[in-house]
């Protein structure tokens, strides 16, 4: 990756406090609407969840999720021109990711998604999302979409044993 792609795409990781004093794994990242972004930020949730062997299992599942969430959020994007946002958080018994764009949004009321004709070339991205993760929520309107996608994971102690 070029120094001027690097600087454009910011990566950005800490902990946090969440709720009775339990800990999460928040990033956050910020990727421009373009296609070797996509295949960025796939390596970047890997990264992000390859510490955590509970989660391996999800991990594929997580990353194409989050890819066509992300894809979405390009397509559909005014002129192409805004930033995407993605925050990753890993708490102890889920996996939560929120992909924020600054589009035109969509009618909320094609959710949840019904399967494309079999013909079409296009149109199944929110069906993905929905069959790969356990919970999904959409904000929509003139000023943007935020999809919140949610994974959950067994206890680490039942996942190893």
């Amino acid at each position: 990756m070029s120094p001027e792609e690097e600087s454009r795409h910011r990566k950005r990781g800490r902990r946090e406090t969440v709720g009775q004093g339990r800990s999460a794994k928040v990033c956050r990242y910020t990727l421009e609407p373009s296609a070797s972004s996509l295949t960025t930020l796939r390596e970047f949730i890997r990264v992000t969840l390859r510490p955590y062997r509970h989660i391996e299992p999800h991990v594929e599942d997580i990353v194409s999720a989050t890819h066509e969430a992300c894809k979405n959020s390009m397509l559909h994007n005014p002129e192409n021109e805004c930033p995407v946002d993605v925050i990753c958080r890993v708490l102890k018994n889920r996996v939560v990711i929120e992909v924020t764009d600054r589009g035109n949004g969509f009618d909320p009321e094609i959710l949840p998604p019904s399967p494309p004709d079999p013909e079409a070339l296009d149109g199944r991205g929110l069906l993905i999302i929905y069959a790969l993760m356990d919970k999904v929520e959409a904000e929509t309107g003139e000023h943007g979409t935020r999809i919140r996608m949610q994974k959950r994971l067994r206890p680490a102690a039942q996942a190893q044993g």
